[in-house]
Formats: structure tokens, sequence, C-alpha cells
């Protein structure tokens, strides 16, 4: 079973009629980016409505997390990972998903926004507020979900607990 950066991957195959997108940004550098790997946010990201392309970046081999980094302001950028790959037991908002995208079930990848405090123990997944891909058109939404099952700052690493003898 393929995860979730490998169909965006996959999906985002350069054409070679695409063009491309310079990019410069002080974090990852100058590069270039095929138009074929380009996200549209119509909407935006929440808070951030005048942002609407991003790209997916590695962060490094095998590792679950990935940068979503914005091409209208390139000094924005957000940690991202499958929430598949971190949360045990994860039921993504599937059929909200493909029916705000107008996608088919297959061709949906959900992701969700990291946050990396100083303290990497206290790293975060926002539940609320998955990300949707149309791994087809490349179309992104951002989606709020009401549901007490998915919070805002989902703790990847529990604490421990000293245990008394």
């Amino acid at each position: 079973m393929t995860s979730t950066a490998e169909q965006v991957a996959e999906v985002a195959r350069p054409a070679a009629a695409g063009g491309v997108v310079r990019v410069r940004s002080t974090r990852f550098g100058a590069f270039e980016v095929s138009q074929d790997q380009v996200l549209r946010f119509p909407q935006g990201m929440i808070g951030l409505p005048d942002a609407r392309r991003y790209v997916i970046l590695d962060h490094r081999p095998r590792s679950p997390f990935k940068w979503m980094l914005s091409l209208d302001d390139p000094e924005l950028g957000f940690a991202i990972a499958s929430p598949f790959e971190l949360v045990p037991g994860y039921r993504p908002p599937l059929e909200l998903a493909t029916r705000l995208l107008e996608a088919d079930p297959i061709d949906v990848a959900i992701f969700v926004v990291v946050t990396i405090p100083s303290d990497p123990a206290q790293m975060t997944v926002n539940l609320m507020a998955p990300v949707a891909v149309h791994l087809r058109t490349r179309i992104a939404r951002q989606i709020v979900l009401e549901d007490p099952q998915s919070p805002p700052a989902y703790r990847l690493l529990q604490p421990v607990t000293a245990t008394r003898r």
C-alpha cells in the first residue's frame, strides 16, 4: 500500500509541457516547481485567504513529515504529515472531503498540520482542520470539523506517567 505522500508524488510527476514556477525562500533556497506540482486552495488556508498556491516538499527521506510551502509567500510554510502514519485509529473525513472537492474517495489525500514547539516532545497535529487534496485536479481545501474526536492539538507523544512502587 502506498503512503499519502507517495500518492501525491505520483500524481505530481511533471508533464513535459507543464511549465515551471520559480521559488526563492529563505528556508528552502531557490528552486523550480513544475506547474503540475502546485496545489491550489481556492479559499486559502484558515486565516490566510491570499496564500492560495502551495507545493509539498520532502523533509528528508522516509520521514513522515513534509513541508507545504506557499508559492504566494515563500516565507510561509507548514509542517504537514499523513495522519494515518501518526495517529492510531485515525478516521478521515473522507465523505466530506470527497463532497467538497467533487472527487472520488480514491483521488483524495488527507494531511494534518503539525506544530513543532521548541520541545519536540510537545509536538501536536491539528485533527480539527485537516487538509484534503484532490490528487487529480490538485485542488486542496482545509476542512474545519465539528467533531470532539478531532482536537486541534492532538499530542503525538503522550506523556509518560511515573509508576509508584
